[in-house]
């Protein structure tokens, strides 16, 4: 049998490809070597894994995830997954590979993961080549949803949002300022938190202000990722994330602002992923 994952920030979407074919599915919250131990791990597979399959008779094992591109946490999670797939050759990836891999196989193209937060690499078919460094919510994440979040509110707190959409705001959310600084400063998994504001901002796009916000969002990750590649328009493009999805209009907007275009939406990769792994048994 052998198993695939895709981990974000809230969730990890796990398949199993059974002997005969079978594909059973199974979620767990999500999972970081940054932000998670090795007890999380197995917490969260021995609560979730299918009590009808045999963890024995698992052979492969693939991880995609934040943070697994680091050599020493990706073995580190390689080490988290051996405790319980004892069985199982195991690989843990970076959510980067596994975004290239589901949007275009062994062709190369530009990834942009556009979610919870943000990445932006080259892939050649094979490994990935990266021209900027995914440096998080605190420096970095341009495109993602806890961007776009952390613009919201800071138009909210220093008063620049109008008094209508601030009013909805303060209905949907505390938005009492230390309970907003607690969470971005005290809590943990902040970046979770600011991008929580995604579904107003969804909900609200056809406001000048808060589309102001989402092509400010899109705009940084063109100026600070995308434009550092030469021949942009005849690049093949791919995006994989919910928020990139989601406000796929604005993005195409933009794209077609500054010369380019985005070929490929995929929400989820995990079933493109199982796919890739039906078709090449990637070690």
């Amino acid at each position: 049998m052998i198993v695939v994952a895709d981990s974000g920030a809230t969730k990890t979407d796990w398949r199993i490809i059974k002997e005969n074919g079978d594909c059973l599915s199974f979620e767990t919250i999500g999972l970081s070597p940054y932000f998670n131990t090795s007890d999380d791990f197995r917490k969260a597979l021995s609560e979730n894994f299918p009590a009808q399959v045999s963890v024995d008779n698992v052979s492969h094992v693939y991880f995609y995830g934040s943070g697994c591109g680091n050599q020493e946490r990706g073995n580190d999670v390689n080490g988290y997954l051996s405790a319980f797939f004892s069985n199982a050759s195991v690989r843990a990836k970076s959510d980067a590979l596994g975004a290239a891999r589901a949007l275009f196989g062994n062709s190369e193209g530009i990834v942009m993961i556009l979610g919870t937060g943000s990445n932006v690499t080259y892939y050649n078919g094979k490994d990935l080549i990266s021209k900027s460094p995914s440096l998080g919510f605190v420096l970095g994440d341009e495109g993602s949803g806890s961007f776009m979040g952390r613009l919201l509110l800071r138009a909210y707190l220093y008063g620049y949002l109008n008094k209508p959409l601030s009013k909805m705001l303060e209905s949907e959310y505390n938005m009492d300022l230390s309970y907003i600084l607690l969470n971005v400063y005290s809590k943990p998994r902040p970046s979770t938190y600011l991008a929580s504001f995604v579904p107003f901002i969804l909900k609200n796009i056809e406001q000048v202000q808060i589309r102001e916000i989402v092509d400010e969002t899109f705009s940084q990750l063109y100026q600070h990722h995308l434009r550092r590649y030469d021949n942009l328009d005849k690049r093949q493009i791919g995006v994989i994330g919910s928020v990139g999805c989601l406000f796929s209009s604005r993005l195409d907007a933009i794209a077609k602002k500054h010369g380019f275009k985005v070929e490929k939406y995929l929400r989820y990769p995990i079933e493109e992923l199982l796919k890739y792994h039906q078709s090449f048994n990637e070690e």
